[in-house]
């Protein structure tokens, strides 16, 4: 028996209508114009009767084999059900300035801007964070030196709901599972690196170099996409010097046309497009669940409302009249040429060592914190959340979004872009799901 078969062997363990990680999981159906790819989607379990917040989110997966597409969805399952379970007892509450121990200052982390604070104030029961904020930390790992560093739980934990106020909107960023603990780690270190990265061309309005789809990427693209589908590549790597691209996919389907886009952060430029054109052939999927969930919804020109990354997902495909926002995309002209098959030239951990060194010359602390619980450990899996506080995460809520960091209005300007201040930034949602 293989390593991948016994690894799917494991994570059929974790599949019980009464005390499984998730209830059930489902193969979703692919109709003639869709993407040639597999993919799941869950019903998770019940966190919440056995101690643990409520499950957050939905999970899926999809791939070329059943294998892949399964044990994508296993993982995602993984990471949202682990964080939702946290022992207080490991916790020490106190505001930062009475903490006494290591821990990153609450001015590092990037969150609000004080005009967000202004409309949010009565709105949520999010507050600025000070010094003399009063909440739960937890301890963590500081990977460039070893040491401990303590974080606010809600910072790692999602959902976090234990304490008033609150000092952000959870969000998932970081979070990631895997059966092996380095590429748990690389997974969660390229995550908050790309979300970062998509944050700041989205808010900032930049269009950065387009990659060129060579006649390589196109047949890529063609052994599993129908051949009237539009791709649009970005190479969004900016002051952290790691392979990041933002996708663009306009295509049609039986529900009506659409706009999909994907992220991705990897060792080179060729894995990086290769993840998001699987991300973005999740969407088609993942859209046809929605707009049915979704049927009666009508999105406004108030983006105020959109408060979740559901909302997100399809406020594009139900509002084609505002395609326009991705014009300046669209008409960009390919520059920049990529290897497709191109090798990483570092092992998993020396990627890490890499990772976390480029980040901290960036001036960016690197918390690791191991999440599991002891039924994802017998499962096979590693959960765990890594959060570096002065990169920008994504947020699923339009009035939520981290607008309040450092490296929003200064990567821009340090790399050659115009940097607009926070009343000029990109005011349409985004499109990310």
């Amino acid at each position: 028996m293989n390593v991948i078969e016994t690894s799917v062997n494991k994570a059929l363990h974790s599949i019980s209508a009464e005390v499984g990680l998730l209830s059930r999981i489902s193969k979703m159906p692919i109709m003639n114009q869709d993407p040639n790819l597999m993919s799941y989607g869950i019903w998770p379990g019940s966190t919440k009767v056995m101690g643990g917040e409520e499950f957050g989110g939905r999970s899926s997966g999809c791939g070329a084999t059943w294998q892949e597409a399964f044990m994508g969805t296993i993982g995602e399952t993984v990471e949202r059900y682990a964080c939702a379970f946290y022992n207080l007892r490991e916790a020490v509450q106190a505001p930062y300035r009475t903490l006494g121990k290591a821990a990153v200052a609450p001015s590092e982390y990037a969150l609000y801007h004080p005009k967000q604070y202004e409309f949010l104030k009565g709105k949520t029961p999010i507050e600025p964070f000070t010094d003399d904020t009063n909440l739960y930390w937890f301890p963590m790992t500081d990977l460039a030196t070893g040491e401990e560093k303590w974080a606010p739980g809600g910072m790692i934990y999602l959902p976090w709901s234990h304490e008033r106020p609150w000092i952000n909107a959870n969000t998932s960023t970081g979070l990631a599972a895997h059966t092996n603990p380095h590429k748990a780690m690389l997974t969660g270190l390229y995550e908050v690196i790309e979300r970062d990265s998509f944050v700041i061309t989205w808010a900032q309005k930049i269009v950065p170099p387009k990659i060129r789809i060579s006649a390589e990427l196109q047949a890529h693209i063609d052994a599993s996409f129908p051949t009237s589908y539009e791709w649009h590549f970005f190479d969004i790597r900016y002051d952290l010097d790691v392979p990041s691209v933002f996708g663009i996919c306009f295509g049609e389907a039986e529900f009506g046309k659409f706009v999909a886009v994907g992220t991705s952060t990897r060792a080179t430029y060729g894995q990086a497009v290769q993840k998001v054109i699987k991300e973005i052939g999740q969407g088609v999927t993942y859209f046809r669940y929605l707009l049915n969930e979704k049927k009666d919804w009508e999105p406004t020109d108030n983006y105020n409302q959109l408060m979740s990354f559901e909302d997100h997902s399809i406020f594009y495909v139900k509002r084609p009249d505002m395609w326009f926002v991705f014009d300046e995309y669209r008409q960009a002209l390919e520059t920049k040429d990529i290897d497709l098959h191109e090798k990483p030239v570092r092992s998993d951990v020396d990627e890490v060592r890499h990772l976390v060194q480029t980040l901290k010359k960036a001036g960016c602390d690197v918390l690791f914190k191991d999440i599991s619980t002891p039924d994802v450990r017998q499962l096979g899996f590693y959960s765990i959340k890594v959060l570096v506080p002065q990169l920008i995460a994504l947020a699923g809520g339009y009035p939520l979004y981290y607008h309040g960091g450092k490296r929003l209005y200064e990567v821009p300007a340090k790399m050659g872009y115009t940097a607009h201040g926070y009343d000029h930034l990109n005011k349409y949602p985004h499109p990310f799901p």
